[in-house]
């Protein structure tokens, strides 16, 4: 996203770095070239034959459905092992010759044809309907593909099926403690593999697994709590924000310790785009968060019952976020950039949880603003677009709620207007101070840097 503005701002920079002499013309040269070879294009041809693999294997369902009648029930189980045994073969085949991509793909096409042959040999049998049953079995299977050949494609299968297994299993409040732990288990397995095995949509699939399972374990505690709705929403409010602002400093806090230690080990490619992708997950969810924090919350619950808050769903992903939040703070307090971003952070964990404490609108609205503002600021401090997008939107459906609300009383309007100027001009003179004092010192503690796939 946005590769044009990176690379011309890479060309840029590089003319001003060779005549400072930090880089040679001769890098400058390779950096660039390098750039340009790495547009997208490479990638694409192993996306358009992915999506040819789920075509073939698709179109194979197809005949076999229309066909139903005239293939006999020992051809349909045959032809459905030898070609999962086939492919499977071919994965092995193309990877002895180092062709990962065709290897990942022959995988992912067994992987999708094992998911047709378990319909088809209930169909076969006759056997009942058992959704939650057949999803559990793909994912196991798929999960096997995936970490024996080290497929991306399977693993996200895998997280699919087990995600299908979450929702669809029993129902809130009954469910044995042996399926969450079942659930615990599968969560880790997908979740692991991103980090071994690099890949974007992996990372969102284990990603997505991961609040999937947060939920089912949040709604199987509202169920058996039975409580009110303001109950419900402060627990909501607690936990979803807690999570995602742990998401956003498990990785920052990390490597702030490897800094202050003398012991400083290499981070492996796949544990660093993981934390990016759950830095921008936990920016996404906690700007969602703040705006419903002043938009929906009053509106569903006029005052969050703090009891909510000493539910383990809740208690939890907050404590740790809290002790995340202090730890990372006293860790960077020499670092003034890190320092902006457990700051951000924490504002916006306190916007989240004020509905708990207050109902009034104004000072909802001033945190709120205060917090969006603080968000934009750290995606143009650290250059992350995706960061800024999430911050602005929140702010752009923040100020037009507001403007809505008060578009009946000009005193409404006045004390808005006011608000906003205040938390502007003070969130102004305090990045202009910070931006100071990082020019009179080297700029440290970037814990949220790019690293390419």
């Amino acid at each position: 996203m946005f590769d044009w503005a990176y690379k011309k701002r890479l060309k840029d920079d590089l003319e001003l770095w060779v005549e400072k002499g930090w880089v040679s013309s001769a890098g400058a040269t390779a950096i660039l070239k390098e750039q340009d070879q790495d547009d997208g294009r490479s990638r694409l041809p192993m996306a358009l034959a992915g999506i040819g693999m789920v075509c073939v294997a698709l179109a194979l369902l197809a005949f076999i459905a229309a066909n139903w009648g005239a293939i006999p029930k020992s051809v349909k189980l045959v032809g459905i092992a030898l070609l999962v045994v086939a492919s499977n073969g071919l994965a092995a085949f193309a990877a002895t010759r180092g062709r990962k991509g065709i290897a990942d793909l022959a995988t992912g096409f067994a992987t999708l044809v094992f998911l047709g042959g378990m319909a088809l040999v209930g169909q076969i049998f006759h056997l009942p309907a058992d959704w939650p049953g057949g999803a559990f079995l793909v994912c196991l299977g798929a999960l096997a593909a995936a970490w024996l050949t080290g497929s991306k494609t399977s693993l996200i299968v895998a997280a699919g099926a087990a995600i299908t297994w979450q929702i669809m299993r029993s129902e809130f409040g009954s469910a044995p403690l042996m399926e969450d732990l079942i659930g615990l288990l599968l969560l880790v397995a997908v979740f692991a593999h991103p980090v071994i095995h690099p890949a974007r949509l992996s990372r969102w699939a284990a990603i997505s697994l991961l609040w999937v399972t947060y939920g089912r374990w949040f709604g199987e505690t509202a169920e058996l709590m039975s409580s009110s709705d303001d109950f419900i929403t402060a627990m909501f409010l607690a936990g979803t924000g807690g999570m995602a602002a742990a998401m956003m400093l498990l990785d920052p806090v990390a490597d702030l310790f490897v800094k202050w230690s003398s012991d400083r080990p290499t981070r492996s490619h796949g544990h660093w785009l993981m934390a990016r992708s759950l830095q921008d997950v936990g920016i996404l969810v906690l700007s969602v968060l703040v705006v419903l924090a002043l938009v929906f919350v009053p509106e569903v619950a006029d005052e969050p019952s703090l009891g909510g808050l000493a539910t383990l769903p809740a208690m939890v992903p907050l404590a740790v976020a809290l002790a995340l939040l202090v730890t990372g703070l006293l860790l960077s307090y020499k670092t003034v950039k890190s320092g902006a971003l457990f700051g951000a952070t924490g504002l916006a964990l306190v916007a989240v949880l004020m509905p708990v404490l207050t109902a009034n609108v104004l000072v909802l609205a001033a945190f709120v603003l205060a917090a969006l503002i603080g968000l934009c600021a750290l995606g143009t401090w650290y250059n992350n677009r995706f960061w800024m997008l999430c911050a602005y939107f929140g702010l752009t459906a923040v100020a037009l709620w507001l403007l809505q609300v008060t578009i009946g009383s000009l005193l409404g309007q006045s004390l808005f207007f006011l608000v906003a100027g205040v938390l502007l001009l003070g969130m102004a003179l305090w990045l202009a101070r910070l931006m100071r004092r990082g020019g009179r010192t080297p700029e440290q503690g970037d814990v949220t840097g790019e690293v390419q796939e």
